[in-house]
């Protein structure tokens, strides 16, 4: 079976004209270079070149098997490039799905962050519950997930990558933006948007009041941070969120204290154990999560 070292010698022959230049080029000596014509002769079973007079002029047939080749050394170079990009990360599809506090805010500026000087990556993104990340991920349809939940599903793998807390966000002259810190428990006196209770921040928070003996109340429920932020932009209510749906800064007319007692959060990477991670999916998780430990908090 002929080898990529047989055609490239059968190339340099045609192109420098002679053995002697063919060997100098390739760095080998002219014997090595006549023995390998030889055996490449014997394997495909017909001359390649005629021998007249000290000259070796190609066939027909050896012209066409040269340009052939050289369409494969151009081909094996185009691949070898491509791997060095895919390795270095430069190139690929990447899948990303993240919970909407996440998908909203800090993930769209990461991914710009980390997209530049990759122009040939392609990217899917998505918003979603931490249900339909784990479904996608596991369905192989994903290739990392971004939540502040932690998920409990077997076959996912779990890396916490940045560590957050609750924060009290409030519409501009409020009268609990007067503190420099706001109770927990005191949103049961003002007009509080919160979570359901079966969401794991609904859970979280129900624990502060439980802990106090008392039950949370509240007039407008939602499931996600980035819901009750849009509501207190709209001047509905006051609301917790996770500090990272405020990385960059509040919206204009909000304002975010810290929340006591302190409800500690953290964003994990996820990621199927049923199919390798790509090597773009640990290089953007990587990233992302030096951009958030260096984004300012409010």
């Amino acid at each position: 079976m002929l080898k990529a070292r047989n055609l490239e010698i059968l190339c340099a022959v045609i192109e420098m004209g002679t053995t002697a230049r063919a060997a100098d080029a390739l760095g080998v000596s002219q014997p090595a270079v006549s023995n390998m014509i030889r055996h490449t002769e014997d394997l495909i079973g017909f001359p390649l070149f005629l021998r007249e007079r000290g000259r070796l002029t190609p066939t027909r047939e050896a012209l066409h098997l040269a340009d052939e080749a050289r369409h494969l050394f151009r081909q094996q170079r185009r691949i070898a490039g491509m791997v060095e990009e895919l390795k270095g990360g430069v190139a690929g599809r990447l899948s990303i799905i993240a919970t909407p506090s996440l998908g909203h805010g800090i993930v769209p500026r990461a991914l710009s962050a980390f997209l530049k000087g990759r122009s040939k990556v392609r990217i899917s993104f998505e918003v979603g519950t931490v249900d339909e990340i784990a479904a996608r991920l596991i369905a192989g349809e994903a290739d990392l997930g971004l939540s502040i939940t932690r998920p409990r599903q077997s076959a996912l793998s779990t890396q916490p990558l940045a560590d957050g807390r609750l924060v009290c966000v409030l519409p501009e002259g409020h009268e609990l933006a007067l503190s420099d810190r706001v109770r927990i428990t005191d949103l049961n006196h003002v007009p509080h948007i919160s979570y359901a209770v079966d969401t794991p921040l609904g859970r979280a928070v129900d624990a502060v009041f439980s802990a106090e003996g008392l039950e949370r109340r509240h007039f407008c429920e939602v499931r996600h941070t980035s819901t009750a932020l849009d509501l207190v932009k709209g001047g509905l209510g006051v609301a917790l969120v996770d500090d990272f749906a405020l990385i960059g800064g509040a919206p204009p007319g909000v304002v975010a204290r810290p929340a006591t007692p302190d409800v500690p959060l953290k964003i994990y990477a996820l990621t199927s154990t049923l199919f390798p991670t790509p090597n773009l999916a640990l290089l953007f998780q990587r990233h992302f999560a030096d951009f958030v430990g260096a984004a300012p908090r409010v």
